[in-house]
């Protein structure tokens, strides 16, 4: 069916969750929608659990496909979308009864291929409003750079916050990089608005983010892919930024670069610390001499501003690729049976 919005659900063993879930979108204030349900290969009865619900409601729709990621499963979503503008929700996540509307109005009274809207963090009630400069219609580039700290702030990193018209990911062929298995909200995001000639934000916080979820991948204790993935991310996060002239923006350079040696560094030893088995230096090494890392130290200079002294002599070790004697020397102190020559 033609329909204004097609709602999109990407769903891996969602669990209870899901019920609570699919019950909020349609108890929507905004009617004229289609709510495309796509089951990733779920072991658990969440198939079944969308069958009912299509059983009970025209306007949801289930695909099955066998398992293949959340990036496939969004595409999967967008290649059957029937509405003039398209929308992301997470299996573990609500909206509130106005989620829809706001965003369909701000969409059509400001004639916007893309509106980035609020959000709250549950559990706590933490409301987030986005960073960019609120409700005033420009282009992608100035959108994104209208926000100081885009990628420290997080700004790009989810794609569930905001309305995309659909002839707009058709025109520019958007669609999630199936080959990012984490962080694939961020590049979408960022080509989407960077390919549109007219986005906006508001500060509305109608959906309902779900941040303690024990069943997602980024609360796993380890994610074996992570490194490897986020290097990939950072390629092409450089990639659009060089091709849309951000790179030309300082605090914008800065900032990414900050993000990458202040956030990113940080997650990756502490998933090699988390590791099934003691991490090696050349685990570590390989992502230091990353482009990702050296790029980003290269870009901050001697400058980096520090809350103590040990995190810039840590700082240093990075700028001068010496992390890995570091950290070697560091874990072998804390742990120092689990290095010995009979424990490797």
């Amino acid at each position: 069916m033609d329909c204004a919005i097609s709602v999109i659900v990407p769903i891996y063993n969602a669990g209870e969750r899901l019920h609570r879930c699919i019950s909020s979108i349609l108890r929507q204030s905004f009617r004229d929608f289609e709510l495309l349900l796509v089951n990733d290969g779920s072991t658990d009865d969440s198939g079944s659990v969308c069958e009912r619900y299509a059983a009970l409601d025209r306007r949801v729709k289930v695909i099955h496909q066998a398992n293949a990621g959340t990036s496939a499963a969004k595409n999967a979503g967008i290649a059957n979308a029937a509405g003039s503008y398209i929308a992301f929700v997470d299996a573990d996540d609500e909206v509130a009864v106005p989620f829809l509307s706001s965003l369909y109005e701000a969409a059509e009274d400001l004639a916007c291929d893309v509106v980035v809207s609020g959000y709250v963090a549950m559990p706590g009630g933490r409301i987030v409003t986005p960073r960019f400069k609120l409700r005033a219609p420009m282009n992608g580039a100035d959108f994104v750079l209208s926000s100081e700290a885009v990628h420290s702030n997080n700004d790009l990193c989810f794609a569930w916050r905001s309305l995309f018209k659909r002839e707009h990911l058709a025109g520019g062929r958007i669609r999630f990089r199936e080959e990012l298995s984490i962080g694939e909200d961020t590049i979408f995001t960022l080509e989407a608005l960077l390919r549109s000639g007219r986005v906006c934000a508001i500060p509305d916080p109608n959906y309902r983010y779900t941040v303690d979820n024990p069943g997602s991948i980024m609360n796993a204790a380890y994610k074996p892919q992570l490194a490897s993935v986020l290097i990939r991310q950072y390629e092409w996060r450089k990639r659009l930024s060089e091709q849309f002239g951000l790179l030309t923006c300082r605090h914008y350079r800065k900032d990414m670069a900050d993000y990458y040696v202040r956030s990113i560094y940080g997650m990756l030893v502490k998933n090699l610390k988390n590791g099934p088995s003691p991490p090696l230096p050349a685990d570590l090494d390989a992502i230091v001499r990353s482009p990702m890392m050296t790029d980003s130290a290269s870009e901050l200079g001697f400058m980096y501003k520090c809350g103590s002294m040990k995190e810039y002599l840590h700082f240093l070790a990075l700028k001068g690729k010496l992390t890995p004697i570091l950290f070697n020397k560091e874990f072998r102190d804390k742990n120092p049976a689990s290095l010995s020559p009979s424990s490797r």
